[in-house]
């Protein structure tokens, strides 16, 4: 049986060659991709605020602490996927911190309006500018929506109890502005 039935090659194999090119092309682009593949995933930029717990406190000399928060993300916007409008964050992480610095490693979880999910990885570093502290996230998304996709944050925080970080309880949280985006802009 031939691929080209009603396709005359009678002008020779050159025309033959083309018209199976041509359907090589068209097959191509109508098959969806070889398991694995992704379609482009566009970006996703989300902002809100954020609440951050540490345990213990941080004090003004690093120590191990963990440190877990919630963030809504109010206002979300994507490129690939149109029904997500905000969502909520929550996270989890560990490492080395003081109320100047710090680095950690962890994983947040993102539930979008949508009822999907993202799961990502995360390392930050903290930076203290004046009485404001600067978190720079960077990970991947490891599972659900935007599965393999790069991700950035920032996480702006302020303190309204800047002087607990010079007592042995050390600073059990802050508060502050949230921004991330997943996949490239």
């Amino acid at each position: 049986m031939s691929i080209l039935k009603g396709v005359s090659t009678s002008r020779g194999p050159r025309f033959a060659g083309m018209a199976i090119g041509g359907l090589a092309l068209i097959v191509a682009m109508l098959v969806p991709a070889a398991t694995g593949a992704r379609a482009a995933i566009g970006f996703t930029k989300c902002t809100g605020s954020q609440t951050v717990t540490y345990t213990p406190g941080l004090t003004d000399q690093p120590r191990e602490v963990t440190v877990s928060g919630t963030a809504p993300l109010i206002e979300c916007a994507s490129s690939s996927d149109p029904t997500i409008f905000q969502a909520t964050s929550t996270f989890s992480a560990t490492g080395s911190f003081s109320c100047t610095s710090g680095t950690r490693a962890g994983s947040r979880r993102i539930t979008w309006n949508n009822g999907n999910t993202s799961t990502l990885s995360s390392t930050s570093s903290v930076s203290l500018d004046g009485a404001e502290s600067l978190v720079l996230i960077k990970g991947v998304v490891v599972d659900g929506e935007f599965k393999g996709a790069r991700w950035t944050g920032t996480f702006i925080m302020f303190s309204t109890k800047p002087h607990a970080c010079l007592t042995a309880q050390g600073l059990a949280g802050v508060s502050g502005s949230l921004a991330l985006s997943i996949g490239s802009l």
